[in-house]
This record gives C-alpha cells, sequence and structure tokens, in this order.
C-alpha cells in the first residue's frame, strides 16, 4: 500500500467514519467568510474566536512542521429514550457520552504510533479536537469530508449527516490532499424555519456566496447552543422560554435536516448515554449540586463541565420556567426545588433566573416562594426583576 493508503486503513481500523487528507495551503475564501461573521458580531462574546482570524484560515500556522493533515470524523448518534416522567432537560447528542476531547485525542494518539509503525519512523504530529485556532468546517469541507450546511454544520456524504465530530492530526508526511466534496442542501430551509430563536440569518458577501452555499451564519446571540454553553452571563429574557428543554446544547436544526433521516450510531462505546450525563438531567437534582467541588465530581467525564456549575444551574431554571408555564404536572416538584435552592444560594444572576422561572407559574404557591426570594434580593437585582414580575 502507499502510505496514504496506510493512513486511510488506519483510520478505518481504529473506527473513524471517515479519513480525509487536507494541504496546509491558507484557505482565503474561507478567510472572508470568517472574518465577515465576525464583524457581523455573530461570535457573541467568544473572545477566543476573535483573536488573531487570520491564523484559523491558515492550516500551517497550527503546528509548524506539518506538511499534511489528517482530517477525521466520528459519529456521536444515539437515539433518546421518551422523556422520564417529572422535571428534566435535554441534553444535545453529542455531549450524553464521555468529553469527545480526551476520547478522540486518545485516538489520534493511537493513530500517530501505529502510523509511525508503518513509516518506520518518528513523525512529528499535533492532534487537534476543537483545541486549536482552526476553522475547522472549512478545512473539513476543502477536502472532502463533506460539505456546510445552512446550519453552519459539516454535513458527510451519502446521509452520514451532520451527528459528527471532527478532528485533525498535524503531521510532517507528504500526503497528497484530497479534493473538495460537492454536496448542497439545496432549496431546503427545514433548520431556519423549525430554530425556536431564529439564530440561522442571511450572511451574503456577494453573490459568489450564494452559489458556493455560504450565504447563511449562525449568529451565535441566538443560538441556544451558545447560549446554554459558552454564555457566561443570564439569559436574555426575550429567549428564556424559546429554550424549551434544552438543559444543555440543542440538536433541532439537526433533528429536522433530511440528511439526519437515517443517521448511523456512534461506534465507540465512549460516546454511548450509558457512560456519560445520558440523554436527560433531572433537574431538582441538579439544583441540589451545591458546590463547584461536587459539579465537577458529578460531570467529571462529560463535556457539560463546560458552563460550570454556575452555567448549568442557570439553564435548568430556565427549563424549569418553561416547564411551570406549560406542564402543571410536576408544578410541585418544581417550586420546592426552587425554594430549597434559593434559600442557600447567594449568587444574584441565579437569584434573577429562579425569580423568573417562578414568574411562568400560575400555581399560588409558586407566588409565596417568589415574594420570599425577592425579599431576600439584592438592591440592583431586585430593581431588574421588576421588568417581568
Amino acid at each position: 500500500m502507499s502510505l496514504k493508503e496506510t493512513v486511510l486503513a488506519i483510520g478505518g481500523e481504529l473506527g473513524f467514519d471517515q479519513v480525509q487528507i487536507g494541504s496546509i495551503a491558507p484557505m482565503t475564501q474561507a478567510a472572508d467568510h470568517y472574518q465577515h461573521w465576525l464583524d457581523k458580531g455573530y461570535a457573541a462574546d467568544m473572545e477566543y474566536l476573535k483573536r488573531d482570524p487570520a491564523r484559523r484560515s491558515d492550516p500551517a500556522k497550527t503546528f509548524a512542521p506539518a506538511k499534511s493533515v489528517i482530517i477525521v470524523s466520528v459519529n456521536y448518534y444515539s437515539v433518546p429514550p421518551p422523556p422520564p416522567p417529572g422535571s428534566f432537560g435535554r441534553v444535545a447528542r453529542y455531549a450524553v457520552g464521555q468529553d469527545y476531547h480526551t476520547v478522540i485525542r486518545k485516538k489520534l494518539g493511537d493513530f500517530c504510533a501505529l502510523l509511525e509503525k508503518e513509516a518506520g519512523r518518528p513523525i512529528a504530529a499535533r492532534p487537534v479536537t476543537d483545541d486549536a485556532a482552526l476553522y475547522e468546517q472549512a478545512l473539513a469541507s476543502r477536502h472532502g469530508l463533506g460539505f456546510v450546511g445552512k446550519n453552519s454544520l459539516v454535513i458527510g456524504p451519502k446521509l452520514s449527516g451532520s451527528y459528527n465530530f471532527i478532528a485533525e492530526l498535524f503531521v510532517d508526511l507528504d500526503l497528497e490532499p484530497d479534493l473538495e466534496y460537492q454536496g448542497t442542501c439545496g432549496n431546503c430551509v427545514r433548520c431556519i424555519a423549525a430554530c425556536p430563536t431564529s439564530a440561522i440569518k442571511d450572511g451574503t458577501i456577494n453573490a459568489s456566496a450564494i452559489t458556493n452555499g455560504a450565504a447563511l451564519m449562525v449568529d451565535a446571540n441566538l443560538c441556544i447552543s451558545y447560549l446554554t454553553i459558552e454564555n457566561k452571563g443570564g439569559i436574555p429574557l426575550a429567549l428564556r422560554s424559546q429554550m424549551g428543554d434544552w438543559v444543555y446544547g440543542c440538536d433541532i436544526c439537526q433533528e429536522v435536516c433530511p440528511y439526519n433521516s437515517k443517521p448511523p450510531s456512534a461506534p465507540w462505546p465512549e460516546f454511548a448515554p450509558d457512560n456519560g450525563a445520558g440523554h436527560y438531567l433531572n433537574l431538582p437534582q441538579l439544583l441540589q449540586i451545591d458546590s463547584d467541588e461536587k459539579f465537577v465530581k458529578r460531570f467529571q467525564k462529560s463535556p457539560l463541565r463546560r458552563p460550570k456549575r454556575r452555567g448549568l444551574l442557570r439553564n435548568a431554571l430556565v427549563v424549569m420556567g418553561n416547564q411551570l408555564k406549560q406542564d402543571h404536572s410536576c408544578s410541585s416538584e418544581i417550586i420546592e426545588a426552587i425554594d430549597g435552592f434559593a434559600r442557600a444560594e447567594a449568587d444574584q444572576m441565579l437569584l434573577e433566573h429562579s425569580v423568573w422561572a417562578l414568574t411562568q407559574s400560575p400555581v399560588h404557591s409558586a407566588k409565596i416562594v417568589l415574594a420570599d426570594i425577592i425579599a431576600r434580593l439584592a438592591t440592583e437585582t431586585r430593581a431588574q426583576v421588576q421588568a417581568y414580575v
């Protein structure tokens, strides 16, 4: 076998669904698209995405010794069971198992070791698992892993869909790069229509952008995944009711995508819900986590550590508010849980979200708890809640 064929064989042996070879040449058109996305303000307050944007479109800057990039993908899909009775919040499918950073980084280490054995020499390499200043969607699209859909996700060929992790192994090997995959969303607008917050926006740069599929962008300020994971502040009032029951991330734009009509299941057990947080979180139990130490212990192998205790509990309170408004079957459980939580909590942002959640309930006991919490708010927070109480 040629060296490239050896790379592909190793990737298949390790269980990656796709393996493509990329070049380290700059991505000029992608750079313009990314900068336009930044200029529109769609990166919200994710400052790390705004630093040195030119670096993201130049793969050579990710790892100086690299001559090629091995681009891989692996499916993480699993079917969620029906929601349990009571107050539970949904978790995006990518996060139901173990943290993909750790799992894929280990696999890429194994990849490099096997490749060194076949090459007969040490290989200078750097694994990247969503942890480098790299425009991964553009790189994956340029070299055949799939095409970038209207929801900004890479959609793989032959109905392999978008439920895929993408990662890279930069190596000092000369490998022939693969060509771009020709795919398109066509006239389909299901993801745009289904997004509760209208986060998928027109991002047209010029006429050619429409032709190559780059005419749409995701505004992170409105995206539920951003709001529940990367957002460090409170959830904007206007968007809280639109979060539904998503306590971590969101899959709506993927669930309605025709390319995800028959998604393959995750090949690795690490991504199974039984090995992680699962598809649903018990929200009253979540509110009982009263320290950062307990939070880290509870989610030590999970991506759900990302928003930290403060962020995840904020999300839980919003979901509980939505449940109080829409479903009265578990009102008593939710009101009791928020009451106990607020009595011991000092964080004003979390207390404000507790107040909002209770205002969604028509149940009389919620009004009693609500009055008690408001009486204990700081002056500034009390003024804030007057807008909706």
